[in-house]
């Protein structure tokens, strides 16, 4: 349907995608030591395996006890004015690349022969046939609507609501953190919270008391809106004398989405976006972290760090061992956390398009100096950073431009990548090279093959995978009041 040459999210609730049973996340690490665990928000890694309700990927398969939230994402399905969908998107390319009608024409006819010639029954003609339409018509009743079948909240494993609301969302996430650690205070038990909100994220549309709030329409109502709910979320922790002993990590998982213009975002002086796996303003985020125990006000890191390293940190917090059974690419970060004057714990940083490794960060143990080489650069369209024909930039094929040699950058002094490295007359270029190009041999001899859970099959949708409240009108709303939260102030 789509090329792995795009990077490639989990996109339809109906198809069977999503994070192998046999990973350890940090908070599973939390529940084995006692801890109460909670995912308010956008899970995003994968529901069922074999039929609706069988919850395979479900957060609680992965350490949480609580779950309130969204099982996919908040995309443009779950606005009712989007120009197009994502449920349009995948009807569209599914019919134009697998042909579904005539496959499925071409099935039938065989179905038929095989009857013809005695070789089946009725019976199982018409069975096979009812699956084969089945498949062919999903598609389109995706296309009509995604909204419904996409836009899906629950708690724990119930389906709550369907479509949600969008607009309540935030406010009502926060209320269940405001609950949630209450109700730690009061049983007198240490907790796990990941608040994992989808502002900013199409669609945009913030609740009604922030509408019109910033200066920069709807994506800046939505900034503000999360910003109010953070800051409800820390003056619960401060009311409930819960902030000096607890570890608080807040950042985002991607830089602005470029190509949606204004309802993207901005990455300042930094080239790309969301999806360029090599470009620094695709992936340096800022980070923000509190714990007055351990933290001092005011420490600055400016070393590279991972969200790969929230894992091995936590894990540090509880005095839990790491798994031994695998490679840990994330590095315990308090040390740099608690002011110390020292390198980035790593020497490599690997960046990735989808399954393309495009560029490398190498911070050396001496000197102040970390440096970025890219082995792929990106076709953007004249006079900008992003692909805005094709919506989101691919990873390789005719729209990337392999760089032999590699562009080598000071990212420290050069951070927005405008003076790269002279191969030529520049001493620093080929032992830099070397030293990431043996980083990269080792790396690639590291890994280990695994089960692509973003094949191109996989993007098939299975009815038969669909959640579905109310059957078969799959429709059902949440009454919650939000009386109670004192919204916008």
């Amino acid at each position: 349907m789509v090329g792995m040459d795009r990077p490639l999210p989990f996109v339809l609730l109906s198809t069977p995608s999503g994070l192998p049973r046999s990973e350890v996340t940090f908070p599973q690490l939390a529940k084995d030591h006692g801890y109460r665990t909670a995912l308010l928000g956008k899970w995003h890694l994968g529901l069922n395996c074999a039929w609706a309700g069988d919850h395979c990927h479900h957060p609680s398969k992965f350490g949480f006890d609580y779950f309130y939230g969204l099982p996919l994402s908040n995309g443009p399905d779950c606005d009712p004015d989007a120009k197009e969908t994502v449920g349009q998107f995948v009807a569209r390319e599914m019919y134009r690349r697998l042909r579904l009608v005539e496959i499925s024409t071409s099935i039938f006819v065989i179905i038929l022969a095989l009857k013809y010639f005695k070789y089946i029954q009725w019976k199982t003609v018409v069975l096979l046939s009812v699956l084969i339409w089945t498949l062919a018509a999903f598609p389109l009743i995706i296309q009509i609507g995604g909204v419904r079948l996409n836009c899906v909240m629950m708690r724990d494993d119930d389906v709550i609501e369907m479509p949600f609301n969008i607009s309540t969302i935030t406010p009502r996430m926060t209320l269940e953190a405001i609950r949630f650690l209450e109700e730690s205070k009061t049983g007198n038990k240490p907790f796990l919270l990941e608040v994992s909100y989808w502002n900013v994220h199409t669609a945009l549309l913030p609740y009604k008391e922030f509408r019109g709030k910033s200066r920069h329409g709807l994506y800046g109502d939505s900034v503000e809106e999360m910003d109010w709910s953070i800051g409800v979320v820390m003056a619960t922790l401060q009311r409930l004398g819960l902030t000096d002993n607890t570890f608080v990590y807040f950042t985002s998982d991607n830089g602005g989405h470029i190509e949606t213009g204004e309802h993207g975002g901005s990455n300042g002086i930094y080239k790309g976006g969301k999806g360029q796996g090599g470009s620094e303003g695709g992936i340096r985020m800022p980070t923000l972290v509190q714990w007055p125990r351990k933290i001092k006000p005011g420490t600055v890191v400016s070393e590279a760090t991972s969200q790969m390293d929230i894992f091995p940190t936590v894990a540090d917090i509880l005095q839990a061992p790491l798994p031994l059974d695998r490679v840990i690419d994330g590095r315990n970060i308090l040390p740099l956390l608690g002011g110390a004057k020292q390198p980035s714990p790593h020497d490599f940083l690997f960046h990735y398009c989808g399954e393309y490794l495009h560029a490398v960060r190498y911070r050396p143990r001496d000197g102040n100096v970390t440096w970025k080489a890219h082995f792929v650069s990106y076709k953007w369209d004249p006079g900008t950073t992003g692909c805005y024909a094709l919506r989101i930039c691919r990873c390789a094929g005719q729209e990337v431009t392999r760089n032999d040699p590699p562009l080598l950058y000071d990212v420290t002094n050069d951070p927005v990548e405008d003076r790269p490295i002279s191969t030529n007359s520049d001493p620093r270029y080929p032992v830099v090279i070397d030293a990431i190009q043996r980083a990269v041999e080792d790396h690639v001899g590291s890994l280990t093959k695994v089960e692509k859970q973003l094949r191109m099959s996989n993007f098939i949708p299975r009815p038969w995978l669909q959640e579905c409240c109310n059957f078969p009108f799959c429709d059902c709303q949440e009454n919650v009041d939000l009386s109670s939260l004192q919204i916008g102030g």
